[in-house]
């Protein structure tokens, strides 16, 4: 009897030992595939999609109508890419604009904008422009950060461009057009002229 209350324990320990060694072994291996995907250590966190190609969030995740999306810096979101076409295209875009404005307002020609007026001058074009500029690449840091969240969860539909890069292009093309238009525009002639007839007196057009 001795003997066998002392064999006990041994017995049970050398049967849970195996199965706390596997546990230990795969909870290892779970944290292991979590660090290596630069996800958080604790749940919960959003696996992403097998064609996502993008960031990781660093700002965890939120849960919005029952679904979890995750949730990017601002510095993931507005990365080259978007402050080449949110902010230096449209910027270079205006400014094209703005002088080939001027250009056609010098030879005699009126804008026909309202907001500018028909005789514009610099600091209020320059205004109109940055509150436009600011506005657009606003609208596009939010319309970006929407489509990397659904590329993250697989969403996105495979060969077309997210969103926000088409809209981008928008802006800058209509700028470039309007001021090509404005290069177009040659002088335009003044409205007094002499009549054929030398005695009758000038006429106003």
């Amino acid at each position: 009897m001795r003997l066998g209350r002392r064999l006990a324990p041994a017995l049970i320990g050398v049967f849970l030992f195996p199965s706390m060694l596997c546990a230990q072994q795969s909870s290892g291996n779970a944290d292991n595939s979590a660090s290596s995907k630069g996800l958080p250590d604790r749940p919960p966190y959003l696996l992403p999609a097998l064609s996502y190609k993008g960031p990781l969030p660093t700002h965890g995740y939120y849960v919005r109508d029952g679904e979890m999306y995750p949730r990017f810096g601002f510095r993931q979101v507005a990365d080259r890419k978007f402050w080449l076409l949110a902010v230096a295209l449209p910027a270079a875009a205006t400014a094209f604009d703005g002088v080939t404005t001027f250009r056609a307002v010098s030879l005699g020609n009126s804008e026909g904008n309202p907001l500018f007026g028909s005789h514009p001058t610099p600091a209020r074009v320059a205004g109109i422009k940055l509150g436009v500029g600011f506005v657009s690449a606003t609208s596009l840091y939010f319309l970006k950060r929407e489509d990397m969240k659904y590329d993250y969860k697989g969403w996105k539909r495979d060969g077309f461009p997210p969103r926000w890069s088409k809209m981008a292009l928008v802006a800058p093309a209509l700028w470039f057009a309007l001021g090509a238009h404005n290069l177009s525009l040659g002088r335009v002639p003044p409205t007094n002229a002499m009549p054929a007839n030398p005695m009758l007196p000038f006429r106003h057009r």
